[in-house]
């Protein structure tokens, strides 16, 4: 079917161009409820899930609701590929069309609830669409509780390792391992793991699974050698220089008498756990031990000071720690030492991350264009 044309603008009702309407805010990192990221996601290109973390990473903690719409440039979407400009506006109009068919399925196995729910919404009167390198994004508006103001579970993941992924499954896999950083291990059923990765039974528009001519279920990468192969393994080396690299292991069942038993279920090892905990060498430095029992004293968790401490410093700490008693000493006293000096320490800790990345992408810049200068 051909497509159709445009109609001219005088028969259109008013509605937002597609041109910028504000600068995004781009935070290098992106917070959902973990039911989000544990659902059940279909397979889809690598450019739609570059679109949609550059729109969730917009989405800061200070939010109520989801904006109208959200923009990003194309370039930040096509950054470090060998993609001209045509080639990107295309793979950008194919990642749009595929994202406004995506819809997340839900379960709850404790209350039976199963539904799900369309990604974007195309019903309003602003475009989903893309015009002179901008893309502009409509999410749908019953997401809301799952990417702002989370209660309950949620899981971050930073951009910088996470638009460098070339694969689907690699990038479910930094998703998904993000959300266990913290106990710094994943095990899970062989066939929970199939839905996550979307390899299980292939359905047709009914739901139900396709079979073969003997009557058996269709299943995606069926062999679990070739699920291996194909998901675990060509993950764990993309994955190896970035936060999430890890380890696996086959969980056998228990079986008695002859024969191999089968695999019934994988555990990841993640080889960079998360400190949420303040290392005991840390306390054995008296300056540094002075500093933590200063930011205690504010009541910064140690969660926050075990993240946060080493970028920002201990100079910046205590410049902070400085700050924080002369208001204590002023007229303007701090009301609640727990969500304000949190929300301080963290916020001067993504800042001192977000700029030691962009020193990073520089010096890689300028390292680059030296070694094309050398070969020319």
């Amino acid at each position: 079917m051909s497509e159709l044309p445009a109609p001219h603008q005088s028969e259109l009702a008013p509605s937002l161009q597609l041109d910028l309407q504000y600068e995004p805010n781009l935070t290098n990192e992106v917070k959902q409820s973990r039911s989000a990221t544990l659902s059940h996601q279909r397979k889809m290109s690598v450019y739609s899930k570059r679109i949609l973390a550059r729109v969730l990473e917009q989405i800061t903690e200070d939010d109520l609701q989801l904006r109208e719409f959200y923009q990003l440039r194309v370039s930040s979407i096509v950054d470090d590929t060998n993609l001209d400009v045509v080639s990107a506006y295309s793979f950008v109009k194919r990642a749009l069309r595929e994202l406004s068919t995506v819809q997340w399925e839900f379960e709850d196995l404790e209350t039976k609830e199963w539904y799900f729910l369309a990604l974007l919404d195309t019903s309003k009167k602003v475009r989903v669409g893309i015009k002179d390198g901008i893309v502009t994004v409509v999410l749908n508006p019953e997401l809301t509780p799952y990417f702002v103001q989370i209660a309950g579970q949620y899981s971050t993941y930073k951009l910088d390792a996470y638009m460098g992924l070339h694969t689907w499954y690699s990038m479910r896999f930094y998703e998904i391992l993000s959300t266990f950083r913290d106990t710094g291990w994943w095990e899970v059923p062989l066939d929970e793991y199939r839905l996550l990765m979307d390899c299980g039974p292939e359905l047709d528009k009914w739901g139900k699974p396709k079979k073969d001519k003997l009557g058996n279920a269709i299943v995606k990468l069926a062999d679990t050698k070739d699920l291996v192969k194909y998901t675990v393994l060509h993950a764990q080396k993309e994955l190896a220089p970035t936060p999430c690299a890890f380890e696996y292991q086959p969980i056998l069942e228990q079986k008695v008498g002859r024969g191999r038993p089968k695999i019934v279920g994988l555990r990841f090892t993640l080889l960079h756990k998360l400190l949420t905990g303040i290392p005991a060498s840390w306390m054995e430095h008296k300056p540094t031990a002075a500093l933590i029992g200063r930011l205690r004293e504010f009541r910064v968790t140690d969660k926050n000071i075990a993240q946060y401490l080493v970028p920002l410093t201990t100079t910046a700490a205590q410049r902070l720690v400085h700050e924080w008693q002369l208001k204590e000493n002023s007229q303007k006293k701090i009301d609640d030492r727990v969500k304000y000096c949190n929300a301080v320490f963290v916020r001067a800790g993504k800042a001192a991350v977000l700029a030691a990345r962009e020193e990073a992408l520089k010096d890689k810049k300028i390292a680059k264009q030296a070694l094309l200068g050398f070969m020319q």
